[in-house]
């Protein structure tokens, strides 16, 4: 097989087109979705904490969800813009972070493999990232801590700005757990590196600097939720109940007829592909950037599964290191198969088998927009006028989303002598586009089962509230629904609501 070496690219190289195409077409695999509105889960529980919190609610205090807080406080200027505009915003943030990842990349891909490798990776890249397959149109947690993680990776490798790269270790924790874990593993391997190239003094100086990014935020945040009292509520959410959330009871792997935590087998796998490239690299028969990349994806690998849930959007964690693999194996194979590199792949398969088998813990990965459908809807809808097609659910004209906006429009407008209300509802964009304060600590009502602390707190909440909204579409807790009979009558309903006052006796 002929070797395909960097000149072949030379003018690609040259224009900058290895990686302005592959954002070109995530740039057009993305636009589609700035024409989404108000309908995806994560989205809207992020949407109405925000509201509540421009509302003057004390996250994790007053307004709830498990997420750190960077998630949060990055939806939080679209809450005081306004939905209608702070939404598409948002989405464009998101397109825009993609961007920044597909440069990273690029920026430690170039000179590690040739011209051709790097542009086939960045291609598989922008459409993983860009497109529906693993839910790349949603602005979640994982599109924005990979733009952090791949950023941090490209300081380290250059060895430049290590106080920037502790900040974006701080950013990444505050988004989402998993991918400080993912850092936390790929800081102590450069030290490896490092220590064995510099030694230990470049090792020491460079991480004090580190250290100094990631402390100076971390203590000011800690400071921050201290003075406004709120710091229990903050370890509970972020610490307690995040531990339970992530390491259920369900969270076991079956080995040889024995239950073992899964997450101790996965682990041991990736700490196994630890072992097994170290003894190759420090025989010098692994480069450094092979090394990197190959224990990167193991530990993106390890941290996508901590919570043993196959929600899609989880995978996207792990889509840069595939494509620094992707890259360096299209790299090696360029000019023949060697039997030491099929040898190598197979074995870390092998070892990473445990990975892959608690992949079925979670179940089938859901699609909730299928990419053949969500791009032929839009191409029909918005480039060919067909109204029909502008009828899916994901679209700003969908019926779910018409139905959505006018509840919240009536609960907004309606009542408004009612200054303590309650929203019990699964849908909680009804809550944050109504743009009302609420009495409520937990925005959906599945908050309710998590724990029975949170219902009783909730209940509580109600006991307080003038009027009580409920959204008919929500599973009725017999708990909520016994607190409203003894203390509230029906008094208006308007299609899924109905409203409830408080009955004085």
């Amino acid at each position: 097989m002929r070797e395909t070496k960097k000149s072949d690219f030379s003018v690609f190289d040259k224009y900058k087109l290895i990686v302005i195409i592959p954002i070109i077409i995530f740039t057009l695999l993305r636009i589609p979705s700035l024409f989404e509105s108000f309908w995806y889960g994560d989205e809207a529980i992020y949407a109405a904490v925000a509201q509540e919190m421009a509302n003057g609610k004390l996250l994790y205090a007053e307004t709830w969800d498990h997420k750190p807080p960077f998630i949060l406080f990055f939806f939080y200027p679209a809450a005081l813009i306004g939905w209608e505009l702070g939404f598409p915003l948002l989405r464009f943030a998101g397109l825009a972070l993609g961007v920044l990842t597909l440069i990273f990349v690029n920026g430690i891909l170039k000179k590690k493999v040739g011209d051709v490798s790097r542009f086939i990776g960045l291609l598989f890249l922008s459409i993983t990232l860009g497109s529906t397959i693993f839910e790349g149109n949603v602005v979640n947690a994982e599109i924005i801590f990979i733009t952090f993680n791949s950023l941090v990776f490209l300081l380290l490798m250059v060895r430049k700005h290590f106080m920037l790269a502790g900040f974006l270790a701080f950013l990444s924790l505050t988004t989402k757990v998993p991918g400080f874990v993912e850092l936390a593993y790929i800081f102590a391997l450069f030290a490896f590196v490092f220590f064995r190239s510099d030694g230990l003094k470049f090792v020491v100086a460079k991480y004090i600097r580190v250290a100094i990014g990631f402390t100076v935020p971390f203590v000011l945040m800690i400071l921050y939720f201290r003075v406004n009292g709120t710091f229990p509520d903050f370890l509970y959410a972020n610490v307690h109940f995040n531990r339970l959330y992530s390491l259920h009871e369900g969270n076991f792997l079956n080995v040889l007829g024995r239950q073992v935590t899964a997450t101790v087998v996965q682990a041991a796998s990736i700490l196994g592909i630890f072992a097994f490239t170290t003894i190759l690299w420090t025989k010098k028969r692994m480069s450094n950037f092979t090394y990197l990349a190959v224990n990167l994806f193991a530990v993106q690998f390890f941290a996508t599964l901590l919570s043993a849930k196959n929600y899609s959007h989880y995978f996207i964690q792990m889509l840069t290191g595939f494509t620094l693999l992707l890259a360096i194996f299209i790299d090696k194979l360029k000019i023949a198969v060697k039997p030491a590199n099929l040898l190598f792949t197979f074995a870390t398969l092998v070892i990473m088998s445990p990975l892959i088998y608690s992949l079925k813990l979670g179940g089938s990965l859901p699609v909730y927009a299928p990419p053949l459908r969500y791009y032929s809807t839009f191409v029909n809808g918005y480039v060919l006028g067909d109204l029909d097609e502008k009828e899916r659910f994901w679209w700003g004209s969908g019926q779910g989303v018409h139905e959505i906006k006018d509840l919240a429009k009536h609960l907004g407008n309606s009542h408004l002598e009612y200054e303590n209300v309650y929203f019990y509802s699964s849908r909680p964009w009804i809550m944050a586009l109504s743009e009302r304060r609420f009495t409520n600590k937990f925005v959906v009502w599945f908050h309710l089962s998590y724990r029975t602390e949170h219902l009783l707190e909730d209940l509580k909440n109600i006991r307080v509230s003038d009027m009580v909204v409920v959204d008919a579409d929500t599973r009725m807790l017999g708990e909520v629904l016994a607190e409203i009979e003894q203390n509230f009558d029906m008094f208006d309903e308007y299609g899924k609501l109905t409203y409830y006052r408080r009955v004085d006796k």
